[in-house]
């Protein structure tokens, strides 16, 4: 058993029964807490800081600091990938695994729709379609939506830098950026800090920022110009990327909307030069044009 969940076990019996309830409210949706001042976390609990305060000591704990920082290492015990993966294992209830996580993602595209405003996603296609270049951070799984927004972005001839690189690699393409640029940023779960570098760089250099997130690690970072959190389930179970491909999509989509007829005339161009050069799809020589 995780020391904070032990250290509730111990405490508990000295409770009484709203700071039960109360310890019981954070460690059910504990991911949401770990970033959170007193102030923010009392706001979202509804009730004083000074409540938490205590509630922390009656703990065992010297205040909300310390068990936040208990917090934060359940969290960490929790997301390992192997924890999540048998915990999602754990969790499947039927014999058509495909259907159940098809169901489980619809129920996370829905909840998104409360969560990403349709202004947020007009004013980050704004920004792109405003920036001299565009850069893209996102590695390991976000690595893929990185070169796919980048593969679509670049057909309608924006010039794109996608940084997949960690560590020093990421400063080979990010001394490049100026103000008149934009830096995209996905990340989940937590903010590394060589994306926390890059947001303070942005920052530095005067560029706009758009965060692609979800709703725990947004509260890390503060000041990005666009923020498109949505959640893509529990931080401890085992997750998709079907969420953030839908918030990119509409992105592509609203930049298409924006600038239609130029967009357009691209797509031509490029099928132009597809059919001048022979790589134009076409049917293999025993197929037929449908009737």
């Amino acid at each position: 058993m995780n020391d904070i969940r032990r250290q509730v076990q111990r405490a508990l019996p000295g409770l009484n029964r709203n700071q039960q309830a109360l310890i019981q409210d954070i460690l059910s949706h504990y991911e949401e807490f770990i970033f959170l001042s007193v102030e923010e976390a009392a706001r979202i609990l509804g009730v004083h800081k000074s409540t938490l305060v205590r509630l922390a000591q009656k703990l065992g704990y010297r205040g909300y600091p310390e068990l936040r920082a208990a917090l934060q290492e359940l969290y960490k015990s929790e997301v390992a990938p192997g924890r999540k993966l048998g915990r999602a294992l754990a969790e499947v209830h039927s014999e058509d695994l495909f259907k159940q996580l098809v169901e489980t993602e619809i129920a996370y595209l829905r909840e998104s729709t409360e969560l990403v405003r349709p202004e947020h996603i007009r004013r980050a296609a704004e920004l792109i379609l405003k920036a001299r270049r565009t850069f893209i951070c996102g590695r390991g799984p976000q690595a893929p939506l990185t070169e796919l927004l980048a593969f679509r972005l670049r057909r309608f001839h924006l010039d794109v830098y996608p940084v997949t690189e960690e560590g020093r690699g990421i400063l080979e393409k990010l001394q490049l950026l100026s103000k008149d640029d934009v830096l995209i940023v996905y990340s989940f779960l937590f903010i590394p800090q060589d994306y926390l570098n890059a947001l303070a760089l942005a920052r530095e250099v005067g560029a706009p920022t758009i965060l692609i997130t979800d709703t725990v690690a947004k509260d890390m970072v503060r000041d990005a110009t666009v923020v498109l959190a949505a959640r893509r389930g529990p931080a401890t179970i085992y997750h998709t990327n079907i969420v953030p491909l839908a918030i990119q999509t509409a992105i592509v989509l609203q930049i298409a909307k924006l600038r239609s007829p130029e967009v357009l005339k691209k797509l031509e161009r490029l099928q132009e030069l597809r059919r001048r050069f022979g790589y134009e799809y076409s049917l293999l020589p025993h197929q037929k044009h449908p009737s």
